[in-house]
């Protein structure tokens, strides 16, 4: 592949047009599976109304949307225009009104946002808030414009994707064509994928967790997706479980408060029948990993056939594309049991024994993925020995460009 558009025109190997690309799933609705051929039919309808309303090369296109199909669609569509996409999160009843129109507006100004696609429900109460052109779902309806598919360097801007905004007002992340594609290709040799292998997801696509190992793996790789809300999950997580051994996934992606939601949410009458031994890996990733977390996971759900091989752990970034690091799939994740004193007084992972009464369990996140490189820095910059406590210096042939 040259760019991510080949995914879309059904250009890589693995791209035939009566393929599944994605089986959409929501509580008491029947699933829609949607082939490669749909997919691309519908990412084309959706660029003639985006270029319809006049949204063309290098535009930046905000999708605020519920996480649905028309969001998916969005996403590539905007690619397909050479014009490039970032996913934000709607307005939900766990965000502030006010911090979320307030930062919306600040990032529309700062990106120079051309517009935000989002649903009929928020458009009139984001429209006032913020500098630019706010389309709804129905304002795209009937509407159509001539386009030619677009032809981008590999290494322009693809896409944005928004750090999580912990230390401040989110920044955008700018990643190329070329930079999601050199990605994927070390994160594929390191998860071993094959065209066997079927995602399934209820991970958020603004977060790099999901849009990446959740979206852009699976449909630039040509392999099924399953996909669910994020809000459906947190309400029913049985639901994953199910979709797991109904449509044979093989690679699941959780943060660790996954793991003890799961184990603790869901009753054992919802789990009775399921078979979670066809799953290649459990990959813990986007929080800090905890190991009481994944033996819980082990406890709760071992009589369905969770095992300790299928627990994996990966260390990302959003400037980094996604992982920087993914233990061996098919292997538990090292453990390493250390004194806490001196970790946090000394700033050394020393070893101790286990029954000690400072001891801490840390879990390995794996080495890091091909063609990435990593450093202990101290304070000065300087390398730090072995067990030394410090910042994380990366560098990849996949790192942002802006």
């Amino acid at each position: 592949m040259k760019t991510l558009l080949d995914a879309v025109t059904l250009q890589g190997g693995n791209q035939t047009a009566d393929k599944t690309a994605i089986i959409y799933l929501e509580t008491d609705a029947e699933p829609i599976t949607v082939t490669r051929g749909d997919f691309a039919t519908n990412v084309n309808r959706y660029a003639s109304s985006l270029a319809g309303l006049d949204i063309g090369p290098r535009d930046l296109v905000i999708i605020a949307h519920t996480q649905n199909l028309e969001s998916i669609y969005a996403f590539w569509a905007v690619m397909l225009l050479d014009a490039i996409p970032s996913m934000f999160p709607t307005l939900t009843e766990k965000l502030d009104p006010g911090i979320y129109m307030n930062r919306m507006a600040k990032l529309v100004e700062h990106s120079d946002t051309r517009a935000i696609l989002t649903t009929d429900e928020f458009a009139p109460q984001l429209a006032p808030a913020v500098g630019c052109p706010v389309y709804s779902s129905s304002d795209l309806q009937g509407n159509s414009g001539e386009f030619s598919v677009a032809d981008p360097s590999p290494d322009e801007v693809a896409f944005l994707q928004h750090s999580s905004g912990t230390t401040g007002l989110q920044k955008g992340v700018a990643l190329s064509h070329t930079a999601a594609l050199n990605h994927l290709r070390s994160y594929r040799e390191a998860l071993q994928l094959s065209s066997d292998d079927v995602i399934v997801s209820w991970l958020p696509l603004y977060h790099d967790m999901g849009l990446i190992a959740g979206f852009l793996i699976p449909l630039v790789e040509g392999i099924p997706l399953v996909l669910m809300s994020p809000f459906d999950w947190v309400s029913h997580p049985a639901m994953l479980l199910r979709a797991l051994d109904e449509y044979k996934g093989t690679l699941c992606w959780l943060p660790n408060f996954a793991y003890q939601h799961c184990a603790r949410r869901i009753r054992k009458r919802d789990t009775e029948g399921i078979d979670l031994s066809g799953v290649r890996a459990f990959i813990n990733c986007s929080e800090p990993v905890h190991h009481s977390s994944h033996m819980s996971f082990l406890e709760r759900f071992e009589a369905n056939g969770a095992r300790a091989d299928q627990l994996a752990v990966s260390y990302a970034m959003a400037e980094n594309t996604f992982a920087v690091t993914q233990t061996p799939v098919g292997r538990p994740p090292v453990i390493d049991i250390v004194d806490r004193a001196a970790l946090e007084n000394e700033q050394k992972a020393a070893p101790i024994e286990p029954d000690a009464p400072t001891a801490q369990i840390n879990v390995s996140c794996g080495p890091p993925i091909a063609n990435v490189e990593v450093r202990v820095l101290d304070a000065g910059g300087n390398d730090l020995s072995e067990r030394g406590l410090g910042e994380l210096a990366v560098r990849s042939d996949f790192m942002l460009s802006g």
